[in-house]
């Protein structure tokens, strides 16, 4: 951490002699609000999640009913802090660059697994006919969810279930793209060369919790974690994804594509005991994930938005999961106060057969443009489906998508600000915050 405070400390200083050339702009968003969360008694019994090694374990021990009080950052959007630039260079071409990272306010911490630049860290060349980009970046299908939420995937916002049942479908490693905007026409292509698959994908990251060991090859690690972009030379983790979206007024229609390959990594458990014992359970080959959204802006000022996600795992054996979410919200503005309702429901079609459902409401205040006091009050709840059993070890293991996908690596932002859910049951939230923009 020293290091790295010390690396942000010279960036600071460098970008202080560039600002009289009017070259480098500041930007960010701080959001921490306090909450109450509180987890209904799970149902984890014939799962692996339900047992001490061979001994069961009852369901009020391994996954109780909680109330817990928290001060939580990034409620009601994502906070970060970010440096970009731009130099003219004269007949439709310009050179830049982007360094954006994530932080955690409550604590004062970085997110996106302990990155300094964990968003994004790009350098671009703008031409005539479009936008170069290299580096760390946003992927085509984070720009789509954008451009089809009313809120700014917060820990609340449920309209982005369907991004986060795969990690990399927020930002990727070592990727280059192509933007072409044309009015309110907007194309993206990108490809990369691991946006961040390790040969072990669990829940652990690079710093310990008290539920998993800190990552490392043993271990393995989230889908997009730390060191997981590392290129193999069997191209494990490449990636290409696609957008195509009418961003007008007042419809907008976008579609986004989305495909990794794992190339036989495989997914497990990674306990804190033991010293950290990964326990594998299936073997992926390949994801593919697609999305369509709509918003409607009326002169009343009505937000309505509605986007649907599709998403595929296909596993090395016969179990291939397939993710199915459809979202709509709805925002009204009163003046400075704005209103917002959303629904949720994101399901396993096969594998578990386990779905998730959820309701949020949304209160915001704008003192100004950039400073908002909000309320969120919501729940979720999960049916864990059917008992499924890995392939490569068959375990059992059951629960719907959000409950399920976070033990086993492939979400980087859980519910509710890190909060979690139980499985086969439900998960309740009650905030205010404060934000601010700058």
């Amino acid at each position: 951490m020293a290091r790295r405070a010390l690396a942000l400390s010279a960036l600071s200083l460098a970008c202080g002699a560039a600002w009289a050339q009017s070259s480098v702009t500041v930007y960010g968003l701080l959001d921490v609000g306090v909450d109450q969360v509180r987890k209904g008694e799970g149902n984890v019994q014939g799962t692996l999640f339900g047992m001490s090694g061979t001994t069961p374990v009852p369901n009020a021990m391994a996954s109780p009913e909680t109330r817990t009080n928290r001060m939580a950052p990034s409620l009601s959007a994502q906070s970060h802090f970010g440096f970009k630039g731009t130099e003219d260079l004269g007949g439709g071409w310009k050179g830049g660059f982007t360094l954006e990272g994530g932080i955690q306010a409550d604590g004062g911490v970085l997110s996106n697994d302990g990155r300094l630049f964990g968003r994004q860290a790009f350098v671009s060349l703008t031409t005539p006919v479009g936008e170069v980009r290299l580096g760390r970046q946003a992927s085509p299908m984070l720009i789509g969810y954008y451009l089809a939420t009313t809120e700014r995937l917060g820990g609340t916002d449920l309209m982005g279930a369907g991004l986060v049942v795969n990690t990399l479908q927020t930002y990727q490693d070592n990727m280059a793209s192509f933007l072409v905007r044309k009015g309110p026409w907007l194309g993206v292509l990108s490809y990369s060369t691991n946006a961040g698959v390790s040969n072990r994908i669990s829940a652990a990251r690079a710093s310990a919790t008290s539920a998993t060991p800190a990552a490392n090859a043993a271990t393995g690690q989230i889908i997009g974690g730390l060191t997981a972009g590392a290129e193999s030379p069997d191209d494990r983790g490449r990636a290409q994804g696609a957008l195509l979206a009418y961003n007008g007024t007042p419809f907008s229609v976008i579609a986004t594509y989305h495909r990794n390959d794992f190339r036989g990594a495989q997914v497990g458990v990674a306990s804190a005991a033991n010293g950290g014992t990964f326990v594998p359970l299936y073997a992926l080959d390949t994801y593919t994930g697609a999305m369509i959204g709509a918003k409607y802006k009326a002169p009343t000022d009505t937000m309505i938005v509605a986007n649907f996600h599709v998403g595929k795992y296909d596993n090395v054996g016969p179990l291939d999961p397939k993710v199915q979410t459809a979202s709509v919200g709805v925002k009204q503005a009163f003046g400075a106060f704005e209103l917002g309702v959303q629904y949720m429901q994101s399901r396993f079609k096969n594998f578990t057969r386990g779905k998730d459902s959820g309701v949020m409401l949304g209160a915001d205040y704008n003192f100004s443009k950039r400073t908002a006091v909000y309320s969120r009050i919501g729940f979720v709840d999960d049916d864990r489906g059917n008992i499924v059993r890995g392939t490569v070890t068959p375990l059992p293991i059951a629960g719907g998508p959000g409950a399920l996908l976070v033990p086993l690596g492939a979400q980087e932002v859980p519910l509710f600000s890190g909060a979690g859910q139980n499985t086969d049951a439900r998960t309740s939230i009650v905030s205010v915050g404060i934000r601010h923009l700058f």
